[in-house]
């Protein structure tokens, strides 16, 4: 006969289980403690490094009167996230540009999410136990290490931190609570567009204490009005910034699909993230791209869509109010992203747009899945701890991706294979930053050559700029001309169009097409300066003699030469001019030291070396040689991108 176990037994485990949220929070911290190393990549340049809201704190108004990507000299992507860009501005002033502050952010706002999971797990009557590894199993979900251990994937982070404090909060019999809960979401909304779903849940919410005569359906509405209040606030400040966003409006890759190319995009997109959902532990950038609907996953999101509306029409009802608003959210959430309206965006299905659906879903699920686990509960144990260190190490693995853009990008090729045109502008995009023109030629035109039809003529840009970098202008001009006249309200497009016809010495022409810029976008404040280097660059040019091929020309005159090239971003010619310099009997040291630098910056490698090689045995004792070869081992080194 067994006997009962002793007090003593039972304290520690009421302890234990009063403090079980601290087990989610320490697997969370430890797996992903790694991405706190990690540096700036990919959108995170564009967002953090290079943008004057970021960089410099600005005052508070302008950071809500502004789009989220405020480059004005591309389309506008519509996208309206003040809140981050706010954020980004106060850390950067913090931790003085340093990535790793941004990093440490992101993960303390995802273990802030993970304790709002396990209380909303306890509150749809999970046990302690129960509810710390559901929120584990959600912190550690490797799928969503891209809006953990990525900076600019914060969006989703924030938006699921602000909605889930506002559905904790919300009391239906006290208006303080509701409006608190109205006040969050509208942060939420302000971080990303996904808190919506939020509202949706608290209006399922009541839709069930309605029907379950707890209350009438006019008080119901009353007690949703400061969602709706937070709802309208937010279109007001989206709807001012807009107005205020003189750039054209993209309306995303998706915009070119007809209604029923819309809904096959959806299916598939459906069925890309089933998968996802079991193929938990493979974790990558993209999976799908939108205007390419193949029969199968077409099919499998039909199933899964029919499956989970017949489990719905079956289960629901025994789900707690809880379950079915964090459900309905989820959906929510999911829908947003599955292409029936326009995106910014060409990838079908990706990562980062799990983080809200799968935090709902654990909140949905704890309280059921642990209920039908009392059955057989040491093997529901082992299966949930295995469960758990798998996530665990995966999550740890795809941090070390993150932390390294080149492995980033690398590691993408190698799964979604050299065909995707998305990653091969990424890797070309890398190769442009260091001045890598040839390499990252390979790349682009890799691009060209695999892009679906909807990518457009933004798929063209890079490739135009490498062609004007490797002194191709003409190339490159056919190609920015039809760029510009698939999207006249391309701006960047335009400039980019006016500095290749500049480069390529046809000044007049490159003044006319800033003039005809200036007429569409008088407000411009680029178009001027442009116009001042154009005038400079011809006065210039005329004064300068002419070059005779294979002749040598002066020291003084190459460099002439080369900095007007430089001033004028044409790598080439101005590479040619600086080995001008180099070669001329009567260049100072002082020319050849800056010859030597700008080829080691923007040269080709193999000149770069060459000259620097040259410059060691004629001024051996010359520190700055020193930064120099750190420099140009630093360019050459970019292929290693660190797959072990």
């Amino acid at each position: 006969m067994g006997s009962s176990p002793p007090p003593d037994f039972e304290d520690a485990r009421a302890r234990l289980m009063r403090r079980a949220i601290w087990l989610p929070l320490l697997l969370v911290a430890l797996a992903h403690a790694n991405a706190v190393f990690g540096t700036f990549v990919w959108d995170d340049h564009s967002l953090i490094e290079e943008q004057a809201l970021v960089r410099v704190l600005a005052p508070l108004p302008d950071y809500f009167t502004r789009m989220f990507w405020s480059d004005s000299m591309s389309v506008s992507s519509g996208y309206y996230r003040p809140l981050v860009t706010l954020g980004y501005a106060v850390e950067y002033a913090l931790w003085g540009g340093a990535a790793e502050g941004f990093h440490l952010t992101n993960l303390l706002l995802h273990l802030g999410v993970v304790a709002w999971v396990f209380l909303l797990c306890r509150r749809g009557g999970a046990s302690p136990l129960g509810a710390a590894v559901g929120a584990a199993a959600f912190g550690l979900f490797p799928r969503l290490t891209e809006s953990v251990a990525w900076i600019s994937g914060r969006t989703d982070v924030l938006a699921a931190f602000f909605m889930l404090a506002a559905l904790l909060v919300y009391q239906s019999t006290q208006a303080r609570r509701r409006w608190l809960s109205g006040g969050l979401l509208l942060l939420g909304l302000l971080c990303k567009e996904v808190a919506v779903a939020g509202i949706l849940g608290l209006a399922v919410w009541e839709l069930r204490a309605v029907r379950a005569r707890e209350r009438t359906g006019g008080q119901a509405l009353r007690n949703l009005l400061p969602m709706a209040v937070a709802l309208a606030a937010y279109a007001v400040l989206r709807l001012n910034a807009l107005r205020s966003d003189v750039r054209a409006l993209d309306g995303g890759v998706s915009a070119g699909l007809s209604l029923g190319e819309r809904a096959l995009a959806a299916l598939a997109a459906v069925g890309h993230y089933a998968v996802m959902m079991v193929d938990a532990l493979r974790p990558r950038l993209q999976m799908g791209v939108v205007g390419e609907a193949p029969l199968p996953w077409v099919l499998l999101g039909a199933t899964v869509l029919v499956a989970g509306v017949l489990l719905a029409w079956r289960w629901g009802g025994r789900l707690s109010a809880l379950s079915q608003a964090a459900l309905a959210s989820g959906a929510l959430a999911l829908a947003l992203v599955l292409h029936l309206i326009p995106l910014g965006i060409h990838t079908l299905a990706s990562d980062r747009f799990l983080y809200v659906p799968v935090a709902m879903l654990a909140i949905a699920l704890a309280a059921p899945i642990e209920h039908a686990a009392r059955a057989r509960p040491k093997f529901a144990g082992a299966v949930a701890g295995g469960v758990l260190v798998a996530f665990a190490g995966a999550t740890h693995l795809r941090n070390r991706d993150w932390m390294d853009e080149m492995r980033l990008w690398r590691v993408a090729e190698r799964v979604s294979g050299p065909e995707d045109a998305f990653i091969q502008q990424q890797l070309g995009g890398l190769y442009m930053n260091v001045h890598r023109y040839d390499d990252a030629l390979v790349h682009l035109q890799n691009s060209v050559r695999t892009q679906s039809r909807l990518t457009g003529a933004k798929g063209y840009n890079n490739l135009a700029l490498c062609l004007t970098k490797l002194g191709r202008h003409e190339e490159a001009i056919t190609l920015f001309e039809e760029m510009v006249k698939q999207q006249p309200g391309y701006h960047r497009g335009h400039l980019n169009l006016a500095m290749t016809l500049a480069r390529a010495g046809r000044f007049d022409a490159a003044l006319l097409r800033l003039q005809e810029l200036q007429a569409l976008t008088p407000g411009d404040t680029v178009i001027p300066e442009l116009r001042a280097l154009f005038e400079r660059a011809r006065d210039t040019v005329a004064k300068l003699p002419t070059k005779r091929p294979g002749g040598e020309e002066p020291a003084a005159v190459a460099e002439a030469r080369a900095r007007m090239y430089q001033e004028l971003g044409a790598p080439h010619e101005a590479a040619t001019s600086w080995e001008a310099v180099l070669s001329a009997p009567d260049a100072t040291p002082e020319q050849r030291m800056h010859a030597v630098g700008f080829l080691v910056f923007e040269g080709n490698l193999g000149r770069a070396r060459a000259a620097l090689d040259g410059m060691r045995r004629a001024q051996p004792g010359d520190e700055r040689l020193i930064l120099l070869e750190e420099a140009l081992a630093s360019r050459s080194s970019l292929d290693l991108s660190r797959m072990e």
